[in-house]
Parts: structure tokens; C-alpha cells; sequence
């Protein structure tokens, strides 16, 4: 390669300080800073609402959201993610809903930012203290990256280190008291064993570091290898959801937090007449475990909040139906009647109760 190629390599590499090098210097500099054999995409600043999205597919964290729900529906899991879904993943793309985030978490976000170069700066004393290794060298991440064998993915880490002469990728996480429950435990939490799988896979490594940063101080450090298994569960998954995507089949709800607040916003009220009620069926197990629930719910109120999170799912599924048809009445299985009103006060106020033996409504 010419000096120029060379130039123009390590600029799209995301290196900086080389302008000067001759040929020889440029070579063996691009050399030691090749952190990985897969497509650089884009190199830069990979925050925020910058260029770097433009060349974003489906990343690490959204194949961990992907995992972690199919785990929830397999019951390997007792929640989904809290703050989205597939669903909503499904529905962001198509440009129809976008997550707002509150100031606290907006904060919360620029601060983990900002504390990354101050992360990556005490990475070589962590893994020295933690794993007695000594880290040659440590990198910012700054790369958009893809892999022909994965087509659908692509990753953006956020650091590099460098041991025994091989970079190896970083995932840095930050939080506060409030996740702090995540980092309790010895294993490695679910979704970001997931999200650091995806990132192996596209960058064609063994195996990569996560760090849990909560409170101001080192919370964990996990080492983390490579599990082919899982990544190719993972990119069928991933694979489905594309599907979904090209065909506009929306994904199945899931009930979580973020889901059930979408719907609720999505709500406006319709007005239309109670004696021309849409109906749908549903399966009447199903059905009866949420009516069973609700019993219980009235019978043991200390238990109500998390009884109400196993409900959420089939309300979301009724709620999403009831926006498709534009009502805010509607008959389940020809028995059972659904109704989402607004009071006078803008409360939303959602029902689902059993119709008297002696009350006619007519379906549309």
C-alpha cells in the first residue's frame, strides 16, 4: 500500500496522530492498533443522535432485548426488560414511536458518556488488580463495526484492551443505587451476557471483558467467553424479527412497563357507540387466568403490584386491539366486556369484567 492508502486506512480506523509518519512508522502504528479483522462501518463519535446511526442495523443491545424476551416467553426469565421491547422495537423503525427519556435518565446517559474516558484510563490497574493482567494498551471504542457471517448486526464497543499482543473488547456499563441489584450477584446479568455475545460475533473474538461501574465505583468485572451456541439461537431470533420488519407483522407484546405506557399515550378516546361493540376472541385459558389473577388481586392487596405486572401482558394484547379498531368497548369471547375510557379528570381508566347472563350487545 502507498503512503496515502496507508493514510486513509488508519483515518477510516478512527486513528488519530499518524499524518506525520513515514510509511514504515504508519505500517507497524496501523499494525498495533488493528483491533479486529471484521468491516469498520463508520469511525468517529458514536453517541448521541450523531452520523454513526445512519450506519447502525440491529446492535448488541437490541439482540440482547431480542434474547432476553424469547427467555421471558420461554419462562427462563420471570420479567422482560422493563423500558422496551420487540414490539417497540418493531414499532420505533417504523417510525412510529420513539422513547422519551427523562431528564434523570438523559443526565444518567451523558454521565456514563463522560466517565468512560475516565473508565478506560483505570482499566490497566482494574484487570491488574482483579485478574493479575497486565494490559499492554487501552482503546476508546469510536467504531460502527460489521461482519459479512452476520449480516443483520452490527456492534459499536466501548473500549479496547490490549494483553498478550491481542485487543480484546470492553463493555462498560454505569449506573447508580438504583440497578445496583443487577451487579449482586457472581453471574454475569442476562442482557449483557447477550449484548457482549453479539459484539464477540461481529468482531470474530473469543472472548471480551464487561464492567459494571455503579455508584462511582468498580462494581464488577466479568470476563466473558465466546458462546456459539447462543449466538446462533441469538441471530435466528434476530433473523425473525427482521422478517417481521420486511413484512409488517408486528411482534407479540410482552406486557412490560414501556409497552403498556406506549399504548396508554397512544389512547385518545373514540367516542364510538356502546350498541356497535367490536368483539375478539381470545383463548379462554388465557382469559381465565387473567380473570383469576384479578381475584386475587382484590383479595391479597399487599401482593397487587407484582400480581399487576403479570397481568400487564394480556391488557397490552386487549389495549393494542382496542386502538387497531378504534373503540373503547369491546366483547372477548362473547362474554366478557373490555372497556378504556377517559374520565373527566384525563385519567385513563381500563376494565375488563363479565357480562349479566341477561345483557344483549350487539358485535359488529
Amino acid at each position: 500500500m502507498t503512503l496515502k492508502e496507508l493514510q486513509q486506512k488508519a483515518k477510516s480506523m478512527g486513528l488519530r496522530g499518524f499524518w506525520k509518519l513515514k510509511k514504515v512508522e504508519l505500517e507497524k502504528f496501523i499494525e498495533e492498533n488493528t483491533l479486529h479483522s471484521s468491516e469498520v462501518l463508520f469511525a468517529g463519535e458514536c453517541s448521541g443522535d450523531g452520523e454513526w446511526l445512519e450506519h447502525r442495523r440491529i446492535g448488541a443491545t437490541d439482540t440482547a432485548v431480542l434474547i432476553c424476551d424469547n427467555a421471558y416467553r420461554n419462562r427462563l426469565l420471570d420479567r422482560p426488560d422493563k423500558y422496551t421491547s420487540p414490539f417497540l422495537m418493531y414499532e420505533e423503525r417504523k417510525g412510529r414511536y420513539k422513547r422519551e427519556i427523562s431528564f434523570t435518565s438523559q443526565v444518567a446517559m451523558e454521565f456514563g458518556h463522560f466517565a468512560e474516558d475516565f473508565i478506560i484510563a483505570h482499566l490497566p490497574a482494574l484487570f491488574e488488580r482483579e485478574f493479575g493482567i497486565k494490559v499492554q494498551a487501552t482503546r476508546k471504542g469510536n467504531q460502527v463495526v460489521a461482519n459479512k457471517e452476520y449480516p443483520l448486526w452490527t456492534c459499536t464497543p466501548d473500549s479496547w484492551v490490549k494483553i498478550d499482543g491481542k485487543w480484546y473488547p470492553v463493555e462498560l456499563k454505569t449506573g447508580n443505587s438504583y440497578t445496583s441489584y443487577e451487579w449482586e450477584r457472581e453471574e454475569v446479568p442476562n442482557k449483557y451476557y447477550a449484548q457482549v455475545q453479539q459484539q464477540l460475533a461481529v468482531l470474530g473474538k473469543e472472548k471480551g471483558f464487561l464492567i459494571g461501574f455503579v455508584d462511582n465505583r468498580f462494581t464488577r468485572l466479568y470476563e466473558i467467553e465466546r458462546n456459539d451456541k447462543l449466538i446462533s439461537q441469538a441471530y435466528e431470533i434476530t433473523r425473525q424479527f427482521q422478517y417481521c420488519l420486511d413484512n409488517n407483522i408486528e411482534p407479540e407484546l410482552n406486557g412490560c412497563e414501556a409497552e403498556c405506557e406506549y399504548l396508554k399515550q397512544e389512547f385518545q378516546g373514540f367516542g364510538n357507540k356502546y350498541e356497535n361493540i367490536p368483539g375478539m376472541d381470545i383463548n379462554e385459558k388465557d382469559l381465565q387466568y387473567y380473570l383469576d389473577l384479578e381475584q386475587t388481586k382484590r383479595e391479597i392487596s399487599k401482593e397487587s403490584k407484582e400480581i399487576e405486572k403479570d397481568m400487564k401482558t394480556l391488557v397490552c394484547v386487549i389495549q393494542n386491539k382496542m386502538l387497531d379498531l378504534e373503540t373503547e368497548n369491546l366483547v372477548i369471547n362473547g362474554s366478557y366486556l373490555a372497556t378504556w375510557k377517559i374520565d373527566s379528570r384525563g385519567a385513563k381508566r381500563f376494565a375488563l369484567k363479565e357480562l349479566k347472563e341477561n345483557q344483549k350487545i350487539k358485535i359488529a
